[in-house]
């Protein structure tokens, strides 16, 4: 009796597998016989987490043009680092609008190289 039991449970979660292997593979000629469809990858990818940025605010010591770099004396980072004097890499557009002396504020984040740089700067006094 159970292993009637089993058999019919079993029968009847099949269409069910049937459909879960549907939802991984569309079933097209070039997909056929693969365990994840391959025609609809970029409809099916997982998106990338938007890159992580902390507030940062500070004072430019010095404008380092052959690095695209500013040297920041900045204020303390709470969970990501103590306030200290630091190089970061800038685009053009802020390396060449902003200068020594300034203060300002932005947003600390990483590259696609794991190096520091600063985003969206803004210049909020002059020393």
């Amino acid at each position: 009796m159970k292993i009637r039991s089993l058999a019919s449970a079993l029968i009847a979660l099949l269409p069910l597998a049937a459909f879960a292997a549907d939802a991984k593979n569309c079933g097209c000629d070039c997909c056929k016989g693969k365990e994840t469809c391959c025609c609809q990858t970029e409809e099916r990818a997982e998106a990338k987490p938007a890159p992580q940025t902390h507030p940062l605010k500070g004072v430019v010591v010095d404008v380092v043009a052959e690095r695209s770099s500013l040297v920041v004396k900045h204020e303390e980072i709470p969970g990501v680092m103590h306030a200290m004097t630091m190089m970061f890499r800038v685009d053009a557009e802020t390396l060449a609008r902003v200068k020594k002396g300034d203060a300002i504020a932005g947003r600390l984040g990483r590259d696609e190289d794991k190096k520091w740089v600063l985003s969206e700067v803004k210049v909020v006094a002059k020393e």
